[in-house]
């Protein structure tokens, strides 16, 4: 059923429930029985002093002045937060309410939101200085950061060692909380191996995230036995965003780690799977961007963390199974980069060895969107508000073994050809900026093609647009948004006994010039 017929169906039940009220000899509804246990366990989290959530819902006093208010957002489903799509999946951390929460809430502000016996009060959750998981067992303490009254959104370095660490541990949560919500914004720290200082070899080619913090996210709670390592005097590096408020205010961060018991069963890997490589057009209503992430090694998927910005319409992300078979993982058809959250699947989600995961979304650059600052720009990657993002943040373990076997660009092609058509698709190794990329072009006789280029432990989806062949001649046209390399692109050549070779001609910075490949499968054309 679609998300506007459930909400039609609610508003009809809701709407019958008020007007006919408890039915005869049925029980009245009252706060302390009925409504303190949904609100206790579904809103406190962030309705609490120096949380998200703009007012305290911790007893009857601070819930009546609100309950028509909560009433309106319950019934309309803006809370609790929450956007995953029920048809592609389901996740532990869901706070939907349920049908007959809602009509409990419903029917007890439509009697007056009477209190009822504090007898029947049940116990407030506790909760340990603010933070969610108790007192952390060892709390790193960001430095001050002073943020301007006026201006831009400001970016500090807080890049930090951990030099007090005594030995190697493994972390079994982790949580961040900010001192000053008002003007923090979000906070991610990232962690790269070091192996001349006796970490490990970066296994993602790209940034580890380690933690993530934004409004709506929840501390990161492993499951029993999973866990990340941190070592002493390792490095880590966090992308921390503020904005100013008017006035001249300080924030100081911290962050709350929970060490593991015992041995660690399976260590955890965070990557960002997106591109960086894209231009939304000036007044674009409904813009497409496309990545994809190749699995080269039987995986378990612990969470999802979808990433846009303003502009964002929604995103999902599709598995594309070595037999052949596809699965939308999670869909979030209406993004909002005001609550941006993790989503936890509660079944196991297992990715064989040659899973390519893609990466679609969809972004409005018009003034229908009112959010977006300047529909008349095109708009590429960037860091602030203002800027876009295509990432989704993709926690998991491997199947076999305790860590992640450490991933190469080539290992990641050899799972990426294993995901395409083999009559159609081209091994090129193109030379750029000084390095050697092995990279894989699908050029199909019919419809559009895509050279997946990697960069940074991703893969950039660069489709290969109006594909025209001749015999064995083609020419297709490229766009890429780098970075410095910017640029439109046609791309001619020819194949020949299974041989691909071809020139680069364009506008801008041109990062290559020409190349030669082979088919995938065999020394047979696939140009006929």
């Amino acid at each position: 059923m679609h998300r506007a017929r459930m909400l039609l169906v609610t508003a009809l039940l809701l709407s019958l429930t008020a007007l006919t009220g408890p039915a005869a000899g049925q029980e009245a509804v009252t706060f302390s029985k009925h409504v303190a246990p949904i609100v206790f366990n579904k809103c406190v989290t962030c309705h609490r002093p120096d949380e998200a959530a703009p007012m305290s819902l911790r007893s009857y006093q601070e819930v009546r002045p609100w309950a028509r208010a909560i009433k309106d957002k319950v019934v309309s489903r803006e809370m609790p937060p929450w956007f995953a799509n029920p048809l592609h999946g389901s996740f532990k951390n869901d706070p939907t309410l349920s049908e007959a929460e809602i009509s409990t809430i419903v029917a007890w502000v439509d009697a007056g939101a009477p209190q009822g016996d504090p007898g029947d009060l049940p116990k407030l959750p506790d909760f340990t200085d603010g933070w969610a998981l108790g007192e952390p067992d060892y709390i790193v303490e960001l430095p001050e950061v002073t943020v301007p009254a006026e201006g831009p959104d400001y970016y500090p370095d807080l890049s930090f060692t951990m030099d007090d660490l005594p030995e190697k541990r493994w972390i079994r949560a982790i949580e961040v909380r900010p001192g000053n919500r008002n003007v923090t914004h979000h906070s991610v720290v990232f962690t790269n191996g070091n192996p001349g200082q006796g970490q490990p070899r970066q296994r993602t080619g790209f940034f580890d995230v380690l933690v993530v913090w934004s409004v709506g996210t929840n501390p990161h709670e492993f499951p029993d036995g999973v866990g990340r390592w941190l070592y002493p005097g390792q490095t880590l590096t966090v992308n921390a965003h503020y904005h100013p408020s008017g006035e001249v205010e300080t924030d100081v961060t911290r962050i709350g780690v929970y060490w593991g018991e015992g041995e660690l069963k399976k260590e955890l890997t965070a990557v960002l799977a997106g591109t960086m490589s894209f231009e939304i057009p000036p007044r674009a209503q409904h813009h497409e961007l496309r990545s994809s992430y190749i699995i080269d090694q039987d995986s378990t998927v612990i969470s999802y963390f979808p990433h846009m910005h303003v502009r964002g319409k929604d995103m999902k992300m599709i598995a594309n199974y070595p037999n052949g078979e596809t699965e939308t993982l999670i869909d979030v058809p209406e993004y909002d980069f005001d609550w941006q959250l993790f989503y936890y699947p509660d079944e196991t989600v297992s990715l064989p060895a040659g899973t390519r995961l893609d990466i679609v979304a969809h972004y409005d650059n018009s003034e229908l969107n009112p959010d977006n600052p300047d529909p008349n720009q095109a708009i590429n990657f960037g860091t602030k508000t203002n800027d876009e993002m295509m990432f989704t943040v993709f926690e998991f373990i491997a199947d076999v073994g305790v860590s992640p076997t450490p991933a190469s660009d080539e290992t990641r092609r050899e799972a990426l050809l294993a995901s395409l058509p083999s009559d159609s698709v081209y091994r090129v190794d193109l030379a750029m900026m000084g390095r050697t990329l092995p990279t894989a072009l699908h050029l199909p006789k019919n419809g559009e093609g895509t050279w997946y280029i990697p960069m940074r432990g991703n893969l950039l989806v660069i489709p290969a647009k109006s594909i025209m062949w001749d015999g064995n001649t083609y020419r297709f046209d490229m766009q890429m948004r780098l970075g410095p390399i910017a640029g439109d692109f046609v791309v001619k050549g020819q194949v020949a006994n299974g041989a691909i070779s071809g020139d680069f001609e364009g506008t801008g910075m041109v990062p290559f010039s020409s190349f030669e490949g082979a088919l995938a499968e065999g020394e047979h054309s696939g140009a006929e």
